[in-house]
């Protein structure tokens, strides 16, 4: 990606640190829009259980690999990245998370990467998971920038709206560390629908304004029925 163009992408982010009040429209009207948009309220709760396998090239590495997500709502995740040297497993059950590596023992995780997981957690709530989180998002608007924001767990995210089509084309996200702040930002592409669910099918992904992955999706599955053990270390 052009240097001039990571660098407006990350402009965004700049945007929305300072709230402007919205003019217009509201919460509820923004939501309502999105979940029409996305199939419907009956459709989305399809959302709430479900597995997504994506195939992922690291840019950094320039290297092949896939990414498996099982997600519970409101507070489960599972992911499970494979690449030909390596593989590491992420699981968030509310407040507590492991990682495990090369299918060692696995290790409780804490302070920045509890955070991380909780942040790519919220970048998958859906419109529906949102509206059910509406006491803490808050919309923005800023020009032809229109944004929710909701904060939760300490971590700020923006899922950034296209006011045309309704759909949430960018989620930009930041974790605080001693020594600053990292910015996190999704671009969401390619948007069909899947069993009457609009999904995107392409992510590009950025951290700290150095564009590290692109993904595609390959498969997702609805309404799964998760054993005890999937959102366990």
């Amino acid at each position: 990606m052009p240097i001039f163009i990571r660098l407006s992408v990350f402009m965004l982010v700049a945007v929305f640190s300072y709230p402007v009040c919205a003019q217009g429209s509201d919460v509820h009207t923004v939501l309502d829009k999105l979940i029409q948009s996305y199939g419907g309220e009956k459709n989305l709760q399809k959302l709430d259980s479900m597995v997504q396998e994506w195939d992922m090239v690291a840019l950094m590495r320039k290297t092949h690999g896939t990414d498996k997500r099982s997600i519970q709502a409101p507070g489960k995740l599972r992911v499970e990245l494979s690449y030909p040297e390596k593989s590491e497993t992420r699981i968030l059950n509310g407040d507590i998370g492991y990682a495990i590596f090369e299918g060692k023992a696995p290790e409780r995780v804490s302070g920045m990467q509890l955070v991380a997981m909780q942040l790519q957690l919220m970048r998958l709530y859906s419109p529906l998971m949102l509206r059910s989180k509406i006491d803490s998002v808050s919309l923005i608007e800023n020009g032809d920038l229109l944004a929710l924001s909701l904060v939760e767990n300490g971590v700020h995210v923006h899922y950034m709206v296209n006011k045309d089509k309704w759909l949430i084309e960018k989620v930009a996200g930041t974790i605080i560390t001693n020594s600053g702040e990292i910015q996190f930002l999704t671009e969401y592409s390619d948007f069909s629908f899947e069993e009457g669910v609009m999904m995107h099918h392409k992510e590009n992904k950025f951290a700290a304004g150095m564009n590290t992955a692109v993904l595609e999706l390959r498969k997702v599955t609805f309404d799964v029925q998760f054993d005890a053990n999937r959102f366990r270390p």
